[in-house]
């Protein structure tokens, strides 16, 4: 099977700055089919399901834009941006029926809600939520960060980095309008929620990450609300850095990454968190252990540590699993790398890791 997908990256307009790349599942050869340029730092993409628009954010502070691309004729072609009202965007989604996209503006901590036409073009914002508060970590919870969303059973989970919380909303289908549902999820100090995921076999549950800590956290649904019950480290069991947590942190820029532009992973970060398609491993990247780690996971939804390998460069900020292989998007080290797995024990292998890409941080699949 042959698999298409873009890759997202932190490079500036004037160079290029999305890439469409083919992945032969067979062979396991990785083809770059085009590169197009436009846009400031397209960190995250998203495909509309009608498979005519892509979105992309431009993480750009103080004054964040998404672009909307037409993919009618093939190749990528710029539409337009339109601002979020928020610094650094750094995360899309889209409700299940396609009428609202949701930004996750992370330096200044709110989520914008955009309501769409039926063909999927922004007709004006309908909802902006400015977080507020602090965690305990001072050099990256200062503030709130707003990293991620997710509409589950009808509900928007909302990642915050800075306050140790996933905020738990309800979305007014009419008027695109957002009201707390009381059903937060509140972390250990200095976790640094990040990204989550959820799987149709393994409905009533849900797996978040840790930033901070490198902690996979299992959450259930008691019925009124997801409460915690397991928490486990995703490093290699040999990792003898730091973590985020613990305060050591370098000095980062606002957008999370380092000021200098130099490789700033002295600590490690953990990054994305993924199910393959049958949903019986789940797999974490980290940065600073520079590690791709596989979960099995139990019948009871819990997991057991199945794996530990290189990511096969430095900075995994993201992976995409495609049928038996994993793309990991390295973006200190500026390259992608290809990694098999058996689907069964969650086993894995580095294949190749020599696709030179600048500042890869994101993979989107072409459906």
């Amino acid at each position: 099977m042959v698999y298409d997908f873009y890759v997202g990256s932190y490079a500036p307009a004037e160079h290029e700055s999305i890439y469409r790349y083919q992945l032969n599942g067979e062979t396991g050869s990785l083809a770059r089919k085009e590169a197009i340029k436009g846009v400031d730092n397209p960190s995250w993409l998203l495909l509309h399901p009608n498979g005519k628009l892509m979105y992309s954010v431009e993480e750009l502070n103080p004054d964040g834009r998404v672009a909307v691309y037409s993919l009618e004729s093939g190749a990528p072609k710029y539409l337009f941006s339109f601002g979020t009202e928020g610094a650094d965007p750094c995360h899309l989604s889209l409700s299940p029926d396609g009428r609202f996209l949701f930004v996750a503006n992370y330096s200044s901590g709110s989520l914008s809600v955009f309501r769409l036409d039926p063909f999927g073009k922004p007709e004006g914002m309908t909802d902006h939520k400015q977080h507020v508060g602090q965690g305990s970590n001072p050099k990256r919870q200062e503030g709130p960060h707003v990293h991620f969303t997710s509409m589950i059973d009808g509900l928007l989970y909302v990642c915050d980095l800075g306050l140790d919380r996933v905020v738990v909303y309800s979305l007014d289908e009419r008027s695109g309008r957002l009201t707390e549902s009381g059903k937060d999820i509140c972390f250990p100090g200095g976790y640094g929620p990040r990204h989550l995921a959820v799987h149709a076999a393994h409905k009533g549950f849900m797996y978040v990450i840790g930033e901070l800590t490198g902690e996979l956290c299992v959450l259930q649904n008691n019925g009124d609300r997801y409460e915690l019950i397991q928490l486990v480290s995703s490093l290699p069991e040999s990792y003898a850095g730091e973590n985020a947590s613990d305060g050591n942190a370098n000095m980062r820029n606002m957008t999370g990454e380092d000021a200098s532009g130099e490789n700033p992973v002295m600590e490690n970060t953990a990054a994305a968190i993924k199910f393959s398609e049958n949903g019986k491993l789940l797999f974490v990247s980290n940065r600073g252990a520079d590690s791709i780690t596989s979960f099995l996971v139990q019948a009871d939804g819990r997991v057991k540590k199945a794996d530990c390998i290189s990511s096969g460069g430095n900075g995994p900020r993201d992976f995409a699993i495609f049928g038996k292989h994993i793309i990991a998007a390295n973006q200190y080290s500026n390259n992608l790398s290809l990694i098999g797995f058996l689907a069964e024990t969650g086993k894995m292998k580095l294949l190749t890791a020599n696709e030179s890409v600048t500042s890869p941080v994101m993979i989107a699949e072409i459906m």
